[in-house]
This record gives C-alpha cells, structure tokens and sequence, in this order.
C-alpha cells in the first residue's frame, strides 16, 4: 500500500497496480476496504491501471481524521487523482461508494470518464425504518453484530471462506467512521444532482440483492446509464462470481463513448448468462 496526504493533512492509502492503460478508480463500500475490489482487479489489471483507496476511517486509513461523509470522500478522491497527475479515470463504486462515486462525478466531472456502480445504495435517501438504521448501526466495532449482517449480504449457505473475508475487512474500520458513514449516505439525496451527471454509466445489479431497486434507484436516475443484472449472486458478487461482473465492466469500458445507453433514462432490464 502506498499513501497521500489529503489536503487536510490525513493520511490516505491506496494501492496502485496494473499496466498502462486507462486508469480505473475502484471505490469500496460501507465496513469495506480496496480489497474488495481485489477479484476484479486481477482480471482487469493486465490492461487497465487499478487504483484502489481505502476511505479515510477504513482498512490502512482507518486512523485519517474526520469527517466520515460523502462530501469528504468524493474530495479526497479529488485529490488522490491530482497526486497521481491523472487527467481522466473511470469510477467504479460498490455498494456506498456507488454514490461516492456519483458525488465525485458531481463535484469534479472533468477528471470523470465514466462511472460503473455495482450494486450500489440509492442515490437518494435510503428509505430505512428507524429500526432498520440502528440495527446497521449497532455493528460499529461489534464483531458479532457485523458477522451477524454480513452473512445476510451474501448467497445462502453462506461461504465460510467469504463470510471471514467480509468480517476481517469490517473488524479494521473505525468505529466512528462507520457510525458516521452510515449517517451520510443513509440520508444523503443526490437523486435530482444525478440528473446532471453527464458520464456515461453501467450500472450492475444482483439477482439475490433486489435489482430492482438499484435499477429504480440509481440507473434510471442517471441520464447515461445502462443497467444490467447478474443472475445467481448477492450484494458480493465481486467476491463470489468476479468473472462475470469483470467482463461486463471491461466490455463497456472498451465499448468507449459510442455505445449508446439502452431504454428508459438507462433502465432497461439485461441479463447475462451464469458464468
């Protein structure tokens, strides 16, 4: 892992692999870290260069300082960029960092080539119960709160393998950073800013994950987006079935500006065969 210093002084790590190509910038989700991302970007790193942070508050940034929100995130994903001299990148956000990713395409749509958001939050509110909130919350530094909600984001029986995996990553975060995440993309509304989002935009959803409401939620919000669904996986997917979701975001990155979202505001159905 290497690391920055943000422009408030926190220190931000990230690993950056990969060849010379276009430059991707992977961006993990809630209790996540790069890792995540690690499936995906070992069959895409021989011809894109990856670049994967872990968000202040996360993994081996997990001691940066506050604030924990999405406005902060989409800043240091700024400056991570500018460190790096990068012109243009590629988003790609998981679950949260899904509308990371669509603040950052927000807040500095020249650095913004495209954007990929695999199962990621609704862009606008994320409509919980206040039960639903505080059981989300109660797994900030609670190891068996956290096992407890992350064997429900994967498929059943869950892997015992990934299930660690999943837990190991969640059990390195800050505890406030998680509480204070959660608040800001919990009640975060992007869904009219998104509206404006000029980037064109593949938007993935999972069978076992309620595609629908990422279909509902976050594609047909986004102006250029095209949606598709991978049948047979969970929230993730980019852990459990990397192949299939590799080849859809390596085929719309090297299909290029001309390939045309489909449907509705970019909210039509597609599938793709189990892999």
């Amino acid at each position: 892992m290497q690391q920055f210093s943000a422009p408030d002084g926190a220190g931000v790590s990230y690993r950056d692999s990969g060849g010379a190509g276009p430059a991707l910038l992977f961006v993990h989700g809630w209790q996540g870290d790069h890792s995540i991302w690690d499936p995906i970007v070992a069959q895409l790193r021989a011809s894109f260069r990856c670049i994967a942070p872990d968000l202040r508050g996360f993994g081996a940034s997990s001691r940066a300082a506050s604030p924990y929100t999405l406005e902060q995130y989409s800043e240091d994903l700024r400056a991570l960029v500018q460190f790096l001299q990068l012109q243009r990148v590629v988003v790609l956000g998981h679950s949260m960092g899904g509308k990371v990713a669509v603040r950052f395409a927000l807040d500095a749509p020249d650095l913004v080539e495209a954007l990929v958001l695999v199962a990621p939050v609704p862009l606008g509110p994320a409509g919980f119960s206040e039960k639903g909130v505080a059981y989300l919350r109660a797994t900030a530094g609670n190891a068996s709160a956290a096992r407890e909600w992350l064997a429900k984001t994967i498929m059943a029986p869950p892997s015992a393998a990934v299930l660690d995996r999943l837990c190991d990553v969640a059990s390195g975060a800050c505890a406030t950073a998680v509480a204070e995440a959660l608040d800001s993309w919990v009640v975060t509304d992007l869904s009219d800013e998104a509206k404006a989002v000029a980037a064109r935009a593949l938007v993935i959803g999972f069978q076992h994950d309620a595609p629908e409401r990422v279909r509902d939620k976050a594609a047909a919000l986004l102006p250029n987006a095209r949606f598709e669904e991978v049948p047979d996986c969970a929230h993730y997917a980019v852990l459990e079935r990397p192949a299939p979701v590799a080849e859809l975001i390596e085929a719309f990155i090297r299909a290029g500006p001309g390939n045309p979202a489909r449907g509705d505001a970019g909210a039509e159905r597609a599938k793709i065969q189990p892999h």
